[in-house]
């Protein structure tokens, strides 16, 4: 797809992908926890500049940060996607 039409295919796909995230993050932890220990399998030290031994209140804070993020990243693109 080229052009407007493979833009708006892509920023479409986007806000779908990130509102399946938000529900998945505000139904439990389980999604942070499951993204720590893939960081932590990992072995990449690229992905551990954070402590891989997080209590639950560290894992709620990192994940109102990542609500918050895609939140604001599904706002600006619906706000492009109507532009």
């Amino acid at each position: 797809m080229k052009g407007r039409s493979g833009k708006r295919a892509r920023r479409e796909s986007a806000i779908a992908r990130t509102e399946k995230t938000i529900l998945a993050h505000e139904g439990n932890m389980e999604l942070t926890k499951r993204i720590i220990e893939d960081h932590v399998e990992s072995g990449s030290k690229k992905f551990m500049k954070f402590n891989s031994n997080m209590t639950d209140i560290e894992i709620l804070k990192l994940r109102d940060k990542k609500l918050e993020r895609a939140k604001t990243s599904l706002e600006n693109t619906k706000k492009l996607l109507n532009s």
